[in-house]
């Protein structure tokens, strides 16, 4: 595996988890309450503190996401131009694709929830 390949896959394992980090911070706790379940929220945020300033700087975090995620696009659509070699490289190449799109799908469901969810419902209960 040379060089390009380990950048791609670092940056797509980054953009994987920072997208999960958003999704805990915002995301998470919007459902676990919308189902009935505030005491584990509260729970959560008294066992992992870092969560509150997660969420407290929320426009931070969705920032970073979005940048990692479109520099981990960046990378896996310059490898597709730069054609395969080998039968490995076009399936580690279809498996990047598969994690990045998974990636971006949960950073989008957390950006919905962390800003549209809460105006969409106040919307209606007018």
């Amino acid at each position: 595996m040379n060089n390009h390949d380990m950048t791609t896959n670092t940056s797509l394992a980054s953009g994987f988890g920072l997208a999960v980090i958003g999704t805990t911070c915002c995301a998470l706790p919007v459902i676990l309450v919308s189902v009935g379940m505030g005491s584990v929220v509260a729970s959560v945020v008294s066992a992992l503190p870092w969560l509150g300033w997660l969420s407290h700087y929320k426009g931070i975090t969705f920032g970073v996401t979005a940048l990692v995620l479109a520099y981990s696009w960046w990378r896996v659509r310059r490898a597709a131009k730069l054609g395969e070699c080998s039968i490995n490289e076009g399936k580690r190449l279809k498996w990047q694709r598969r994690v990045l799109g998974i990636s971006t799908a949960v950073f989008l469901a957390a950006v919905f929830a962390a800003y549209a969810l809460l105006p969409i419902t106040l919307w209606f209960n007018v």
